[in-house]
């Protein structure tokens, strides 16, 4: 029987979500919309033939007939939002950033495991195919050992939001490029080379439409297995289209994703090997491993995961439990830029109430 879903959030980002339900009703029906602006609701209930709609969640956790909630809200809305659905019996699917702070997730975590229910992150790009192959490939030891890598996350904010969007208040979504952007790779380095150690961090505000947040950010970061990774992020590139540059240098294999202008969905983990002539070592494709994932859309893939989750009890890729180390990892990095470029511990923030 396919999960009933509750969708709390119709706004941009429920565009990449709403797929998942037209194309898969077997496995997830979508049941219910919620949204504080009526014709953003109104529209998808319209989409989706649903007899009516509603603007208030409190009401909509307490009347909506649904099994589970999709979460799509701004960020400071997670935590509460996400309680209230895990306190009336509703397993989650919450967009990233799973919240703004480690204190929040910790007793999230604590909540879905209390009342036995799945909590999972939207943190689509571990549900990229060939991330997953990568992953198989770095644990295999085929690329042999990471030593360094370098990020990016790239975005002019202006070219998607105008202020006053709360994207760029920082007490609404949790501070400004590195937990609304680069949370993407972070997660996904945590996702194929583990958990973070330490972080030095520097940041700056140069755009005065953020309000307490960063809008350039460089951070580096020594991983547990070793790696030393630097991070790029800007909110303010004056020219560049969005771009998520990811490098992976290790003892046997370079690891590249270039991806084309509005194409970082799509972009391919490269390969190049250290072995054969320096002429002959080129760049190849990392390809899917066959059944692993439904789909090529991460979003459709991460949804469907969750209901399969839901259905059987395990837990999640992303589950909530798992992205406490994301949390902790951009946590650790504010940290650091609060205090002018000191590193900062994960452990620290990790043994925080």
């Amino acid at each position: 029987m396919a999960l009933s879903v509750g969708l709390v959030g119709a706004g941009n980002i429920s565009r990449a979500h709403l797929p998942a339900y037209r194309s898969h009703p077997e496995v997830v029906r979508l049941a219910a919309v919620c949204d504080q602006v009526p014709a953003r609701a109104a529209e998808v209930a319209a989409a989706f033939g649903l007899p009516r709609y509603w603007t208030d969640v409190d009401a909509f956790l307490r009347e909506a007939e649904v099994e589970a909630v999709d979460v799509l809200l701004p960020h400071r809305l997670h935590y509460p939002v996400v309680k209230a659905a895990l306190e009336a019996g509703k397993h989650v699917l919450v967009e990233k950033p799973f919240v703004t702070r480690v204190a929040e997730a910790r007793e999230l975590v604590a909540l879905a495991a209390q009342r036995g229910l799945t909590l999972m992150v939207a943190q689509m790009q571990r549900y990229h195919a060939r991330y997953v192959a990568l992953r198989r490939l770095l644990a295999e030891g085929a690329l042999g050992a990471v030593r360094h890598g370098r990020v990016d996350a790239i975005q002019n904010l202006h070219d998607y939001a105008e202020p006053p969007h709360w994207l760029y208040d920082g007490a609404q979504a949790g501070g400004g490029g590195v937990i609304s952007v680069a949370v993407h790779r972070l997660d996904l380095l945590r996702y194929l080379i583990g958990d973070a150690r330490r972080v030095v961090a520097w940041g700056r505000t140069v755009d005065p439409a953020f309000r307490a947040a960063e809008d350039y950010c460089v951070a580096l970061i020594e991983f547990e297995c070793g790696a030393l990774v630097d991070l790029f992020s800007t909110y303010s590139a004056a020219a560049l289209p969005y771009g998520e540059m990811f490098w992976l240098f290790a003892d046997r294999a370079v690891v590249h994703t270039l991806p084309a202008e509005g194409e970082y969905l799509r972009a391919v983990p490269r390969i190049a090997y250290r072995e054969g002539t320096k002429s002959g070592r080129r760049f190849v494709d990392v390809e899917p491993v066959p059944g692993v994932l439904p789909t090529e859309d991460p979003f459709v893939n991460e949804i469907l995961h969750w209901a399969e989750c839901v259905r059987t009890g395990r837990e999640p890729w992303s589950s909530g439990r798992n992205n406490l180390g994301t949390i902790a990892l951009v946590e650790a990095i504010y940290r650091s830029l609060a205090r002018g470029g000191e590193p900062v511990s994960l452990a620290e923030v990790l043994a925080d109430p």
